[in-house]
This record gives structure tokens, sequence and C-alpha cells, in this order.
């Protein structure tokens, strides 16, 4: 999966807005504009391939499985968790579970009554928000945030239908990643339990 930086998103976004530089106050609304629909866009599915872990192994306690362990990936989301490591055989014992502050509360799961051990858990990383212009950005994300980012500008600065044309752009761009990933989710057996936001649509 390919990065681009922050500086080739922020350029991007100046020459939409055909301006050679913008005011420091102008620059931090950018910023935060740009992690507004970096979130927005990450929350869209679960299946993002770079988000995506697949039957990690993680410690489950009392039946509980933390969102946090050691030097693992922080979970934000999960999605499946199995008895064993999924996707080898054809088949595993896959737990139900419900989601608390405290993790994934695994319904009977099997081993004792301590219900400790090891489970492999399918899950979406937590959000990093972009934090310095330093950072990378996905080159998924890339145009959808350049030029939903330039809306979010637009119609502060009170030009409406700019924005919106801007913004339908934006859309279009992400609906082809969506459409590539979905393309990949139908064929893809990790997914098949999991919604994404192209099948959530009426059909």
């Amino acid at each position: 999966m390919q990065d681009r930086t922050y500086s080739d998103l922020f350029n991007l976004i100046k020459s939409l807005a055909g301006v050679n530089e913008f005011t420091l106050e102008e620059d931090n609304y950018i910023f935060n504009f740009i992690n507004r629909r970096f979130y927005e866009a990450f929350e869209v599915t679960e299946t993002w391939p770079r988000y995506l872990v697949v039957g990690e192994a993680r410690a489950a306690t009392n039946g509980v499985v933390p969102t946090t362990e050691g030097t693992k990936s922080n979970i934000g989301q999960f999605l499946r968790i199995h008895r064993n490591q999924p996707f080898v055989r054809n088949s595993e014992l896959e737990y139900d579970f419900y989601v608390d502050f405290s993790g994934a509360h695994i319904i009977n799961q099997a081993g004792g009554t301590d219900q400790t051990g090891n489970v492999y858990v399918t899950y979406k990383k937590e959000f990093t928000p972009i934090a310095t212009a330093s950072s990378t950005v996905p080159q998924e994300f890339f145009y959808y945030l350049a030029h939903n980012s330039y809306a979010d500008f637009l119609r502060m600065d009170g030009q409406v239908e700019k924005a919106l044309i801007e913004e339908q752009v934006g859309e279009k761009y992400l609906d082809i990643e969506l459409s590539k990933l979905e393309l990949l989710t139908n064929n893809n057996t990790v997914g098949k339990r999991i919604s994404t936001y192209v099948n959530k649509q009426s059909r």
C-alpha cells in the first residue's frame, strides 16, 4: 500500500485554491479539516486493508480481550474472534462476543471455567489522526481528503456552491476506492461476516 506525504496533500489543496500560500490561521483550519475528513473516510468501512488485522493471537483473561496488549496495535473495532488460528483450515470455532469499555467479552469461551488463554482476533486498528506536517497520508484517501478538505475551506469562506461541487468530486474518488474494496471483499473469506459501506446500501 502506498503513502503520500502531507506536503503533497497540502500542495494539492493550494493548487485547487489557486494560491501560493495560505495564512498561518488558514493552514491550521485546513489541517483540522483534513483530520476530520480522514476520520470520516476511515469510518466508512471496517475492511480497509491497511487497518485490518486478521487472526492475531490475543490474551483473554476471565473471558475478556482488552483493546491494548503490549506492542501490538490497539484495537479500534473487534470484528471476529476465533478459538484457534482462523483461515488456515476449513473451519474454526468462532465466538460470539459483546464489547464494552474493558474490551470484548467472549460468550462461552472454551478451555476452562476461568475462560483464560489466547484467542485469535480479527480487528480494525484504532484510528490515528495525522499528527504533524511530516506525517504520511494513505494513497487511497489522498484525493478524497484534498477535495473534501478544500470543500470545507470553501464552506467556511461562504462559498457554498463551490464547496458542494468539490465535495462531489471527492466523494467520487472515495467511491472508486470503495468499489475496489467491495470486489476484494466479495472474494475474501475474512470479510464474509463483516458488513461494508457498499453492501449496506439498498439494492
